[in-house]
């Protein structure tokens, strides 16, 4: 089958090595449209991803997670994501959240986070030694 890059899956694709690029576009070329759209009430062997009006269908290869749809000539493949990342999950749960993305891929997020969270625990140590030093008075 031809298969069909959109720019995300592009840009993701030609992050990686010329070997490993040739060895996904293989896998994804020998995928057939049975396997998506086989017998039965499980529609294949492959996940199923509603965002909008377009249905995705979600394969892993590796530790990627491919996104694509079926044409009459082929494949075009949507998204390619890290597997376990952020941005997989706000795009199989149907967030449309490239803010969000973008949040997490920004290290300000984390360092607020952390900053917070060491900012509660001194708060919290200083109002335990406020309490024990009136106790003793």
């Amino acid at each position: 089958m031809q298969v069909n890059f959109s720019c995300q899956s592009m840009v993701e694709l030609n992050r990686l090595p010329i070997s490993r690029q040739m060895e996904l576009i293989e896998a994804l070329a020998n995928l057939r449209a049975e396997q998506f759209y086989g017998a039965g009430d499980d529609g294949g062997q492959f996940g199923r991803v509603q965002c909008g009006q377009s249905v995705f269908h979600r394969v892993r290869i590796g530790n990627m997670r491919f996104y694509l749809q079926f044409v009459d000539d082929g494949i075009i493949c949507n998204h390619i994501l890290p597997q376990h990342s952020f941005e997989d999950f706000c795009f199989r749960c149907g967030f449309s959240g490239p803010e969000d993305v973008e949040l997490e891929r920004n290290g300000a997020l984390w360092h607020f986070l952390e900053e917070s969270a060491a900012g509660k625990e001194a708060e919290i140590a200083a109002t335990q030694q406020f309490e024990r030093q009136t106790d003793s008075s």
